[in-house]
């Protein structure tokens, strides 16, 4: 007789409660709850996290490969695409280009060893090519014996199956299934629903079928599994979609994303060779994404929601519990303003300065985590200044009145005294690190007329030159200490990043989204940028970790020229500019993981 022991290695512990999470110990182990009178497990659950972003956005194709070294390749942006994209679990980096740019094709394989088949290269023609990737280039292989697009994919290389799909002709959606074998496609078994638009999962011989549509209302949660010479019916989806994407195996599969018809849908599934149960769901609903990897380590990438997206994320199945960033309103700033100056953190933060678009504010107010309230006026009235510290021992310096200025303010929770001037009068710096240990950077120069590079450090007394920055810039962003800064996007620098020392910059990881006119908050390796100015106004949110960039929630409302304060996972956003000033305050919390909670056993669990 099988016994859990012989299994697992181990015996079910007899516990008065339940124990702490320890990997070396509890992964997988059981134990019964004396108290409760339960069996208990601590069981894995999956969740998605923001991914660096693709380069080029579009809808309507496909992936291969892992989470961590993934290819996305084809689709549809305005016209088919021969874009192809490599992810090495961070970044998107280009390709080599298919031969044939087309949208709907079906791929298989990994990031240097995939397949490429079908597909439509411009409406109405579907085509038969099929194209291999060596890690560098596409070459021609075997054409499929059916032409058509929006079909599904398994298997390898030089191992494939292709099947479902829409041609254009008597019979336009098809169950025909192809299988490849390095060379050329022959006829394997038919599926036993004709549909398109459905996902794919596992090999050649092992290979799962799941959603879709025949073109009629309502898309299909039908699942087919194939045995290499015919198809069964498996589990049906718990929700019927079409547009869709699949990783996995046959018994071990994820589909997530699609349209249910009404809209795209955020829902994730996972397929354990019977039944689909649902999993965490994507932050951004979406249908025609690509995806790859496994049912414990997805990758999702593109589709659409109501525009075309370049947004990935990550899938991971453990017994942490993930938690992602998430942005909350806050109580609303007395005066609507952009361009002000900030400080602080997001229950202690200090706003002041600014412009409504017709004056200039010598306000100053003071957030609690809960309301705004007035605090001491500036000396000087002005926009467009840099500022640090805290709530009651915060520095204001530079900015705008008519012209650009060098003025340097002191403030100690009550009133605002003159400091030592800057040597450089600009608008459009940057500041963080404390009242007496300052940094300063970047910003426009009237009188010159150009983005300044200039550094200047604050000694509480007087403003000493420091390393110049290598893009000259304004409008960017920056957050940390005056030895340990970071400067990141801006009107002149778009994507780029920059590391203080101390004494000199050098470049860091670039932003996913080329912005200027952002927020900031955080360290030098712990770090968000949120808001900001893409050509339209964003409410995206970024977050650093000292190397790369990864996308996180976005703001609730886009804008620019806003002001930021706190930390990566407590960070403040205020003000700024949509078509006019605004009041809105919002406080993004970080994501978090933790361990899940112990689950009860159930004979369904």
């Amino acid at each position: 007789m099988t016994t859990y022991n012989g299994i697992a290695g181990g015996r079910v512990n007899f516990l008065s409660s339940d124990p702490t999470y320890n990997s070396s110990a509890q992964d997988g182990q059981v134990w019964y709850n004396s108290n409760s009178g339960t069996l208990k497990a601590f069981i894995p659950v999956g969740a998605w996290a923001s991914g660096g972003n693709l380069a080029t956005a579009r809808r309507i194709f496909t992936g291969a490969g892992t989470q961590t070294a993934g290819l996305a390749f084809g689709g549809l942006t305005t016209v088919s695409t021969n874009a192809t994209e490599e992810y090495d679990g961070t970044t998107w980096t280009s390709g080599g280009n298919l031969g044939t740019a087309r949208y709907g094709l079906g791929g298989a394989g990994t990031q240097t060893v995939a397949l490429a088949f079908g597909g439509m290269s411009a409406y109405p023609t579907t085509v038969t090519a099929t194209e291999e990737y060596n890690g560098t280039a596409w070459t021609a292989g075997g054409n499929l014996g059916t032409a058509r697009y929006v079909l599904a994919g398994a298997g390898t290389q030089t191992v494939a199956a292709g099947f479902g799909g829409l041609s254009f002709g008597p019979t336009s959606v098809r169950a025909l299934t192809e299988e490849y074998d390095g060379t050329s496609w022959t006829a394997g078994g038919n599926m036993s629903i004709a549909r398109y638009q459905l996902g794919g999962a596992g090999t050649q011989t092992s290979a799962l079928g799941f959603g879709g549509s025949n073109g009629g209302t309502n898309p299909f949660n039908f699942t087919e599994e194939y045995d290499g010479t015919s198809w069964t019916a498996g589990g049906n989806l718990g929700t019927a979609r079409k547009g869709l994407a699949g990783a996995g195996t046959q018994t071990v599969a994820l589909g997530f994303g699609g349209n249910i018809v009404t809209a795209q849908s955020a829902l994730t599934e996972e397929y354990n060779g019977t039944s689909w149960v649902a999993g965490g769901n994507l932050s951004i609903a979406r249908e025609y994404l690509g995806g790859s990897g496994i049912q414990t380590a997805g990758l999702a990438f593109g589709g659409a929601t109501t525009a075309l997206t370049t947004a990935t994320e990550e899938y991971t199945k453990s017994v942490y519990a993930i938690t992602p960033g998430t942005w909350a309103a806050g109580n609303v700033l007395t005066t609507a303003r952009y361009t002000l100056g900030n400080a602080g953190t997001q229950t202690a933060g200090l706003g002041f300065g600014g412009f409504n678009g017709t004056t200039n504010f010598n306000s100053t107010e003071e957030y609690d985590g809960t309301s705004w309230s007035a605090g001491g006026n500036l000396g000087t009235t002005r926009r467009t200044l840099g500022g640090c510290g805290t709530q009651t021992v915060a520095a204001g310096f530079g900015g705008f009145t008519t012209v650009g200025v060098n003025n340097t303010e002191e403030y100690d929770g009550t009133t605002w005294t003159a400091g030592g001037n800057m040597n450089t009068a600009r608008r459009g710096l940057v500041g963080c690190g404390t009242q007496t240990s300052a940094l300063g950077f970047g910003g426009y120069v009237d009188g010159a007329g150009v983005s300044s590079v200039a550094t200047e450090e604050y000694n509480g007394t007087a403003w000493t030159a420091g390393g110049n920055l290598t893009n000259a810039n304004n409008n960017s962003a920056g957050c940390g200490t005056q030895t340990v800064a970071l400067s990141f996007g801006g009107d002149n620098a778009g994507t780029a990043t920059e590391e203080y020392n101390g004494t000199s910059w050098t470049a860091g990881g670039s932003l996913n989204t080329s912005r200027g006119r952002l927020g900031g908050a955080g360290t030098q390796t712990v770090a968000a940028a949120f808001g900001g100015d893409t050509g339209t106004n964003t409410g995206a949110t970024e977050l650093y970790d000292g190397v790369a960039w990864t996308n996180s929630a976005s703001m609730s409302t886009a804008r620019n020229l806003l002001g930021g304060a706190g930390t990566q996972t407590s960070a403040l956003g205020f003000g700024g500019q949509t078509t006019g000033a605004v009041t809105n305050t919002e406080e993004f919390t970080g994501p978090s993981s933790s361990i899940a909670t112990a689950r009860t056993l159930t004979t369904s669990a």
